[in-house]
């Protein structure tokens, strides 16, 4: 998945002149928690509600000069300037180790220096809802295998004979040498998907079973 499907393109931005009010103002508006700064149409900065919520305390408790009041009063002076960012042909797993890893809430995306779009932590979440499909009926199974594709392929097999939709299929590392495979059934008899699965010799994971050893 790539980033430029996601991201919102119907973006709210504020130059570097524009107030803290004003700013404030577009936050609670658009039910949002950041501001692309640009000039023109490029990006020069980044100002999160926090930063907003920063600043009036720096005003509060005697912060750096800025004016009589020593509060800082346009979004310039309290910008991060030069913000990481992404442009529409990374992945989505690109976005994910950023925001993680940097603790961001988002990421504006860029097509050279030009903004294009804004990609949060809930445009992340709704991809992965999207990718596990867990809305409607149905019931996830973890089934623990080794690190063999030939398992994963015996395990699709025995999934189509089962004669039950599969809305998903999630691989991921389990262990030092195994996959843990997620199915989500459409079903609600989900106890004979497993004693079926077990009797063709599968390891049907209970909670244990994903402890990290």
């Amino acid at each position: 998945m790539f980033v430029g499907p996601r991201m919102k393109r119907d973006l709210v931005t504020v130059t570097p002149r524009t107030t803290l009010e004003e700013a404030a103002r577009l936050l609670t508006a658009h039910r949002i928690h950041h501001l692309p700064v640009v000039e023109g149409e490029h990006l020069v900065g980044i100002v999160s509600d926090t930063d907003l919520r920063r600043a009036t305390l720096d005003g509060m408790f005697g912060g750096a000069d800025r004016g009589d009041s020593g509060a800082p009063v346009t979004a310039g002076e309290i910008m991060t300037p030069d913000p990481v960012t992404l442009s529409p042909a990374d992945t989505l797993d690109d976005a994910m180790l950023v925001l993680s890893r940097e603790r961001f809430g988002a990421l504006p995306v860029v097509e050279g220096e030009r903004l294009v779009g804004i990609v949060t932590k809930a445009d992340i979440l709704e991809a992965l809802l999207s990718t596990l499909d867990i809305e409607g009926v149905g019931v996830r199974i973890e089934v623990v295998l080794p690190r063999d594709l030939a398992e994963v392929a015996r395990l699709v097999g025995a999934l189509g004979g089962l004669s039950v939709e599969v809305r998903s299929f999630v691989l991921a590392p389990h262990g030092a040498g195994g996959y843990a495979a997620f199915v989500r059934v459409a079903t609600i008899d989900v106890a004979s998907v497993r004693d079926r699965l077990r009797e063709k010799g599968f390891a049907v994971g209970e909670l244990a079973d994903f402890y990290e050893r």
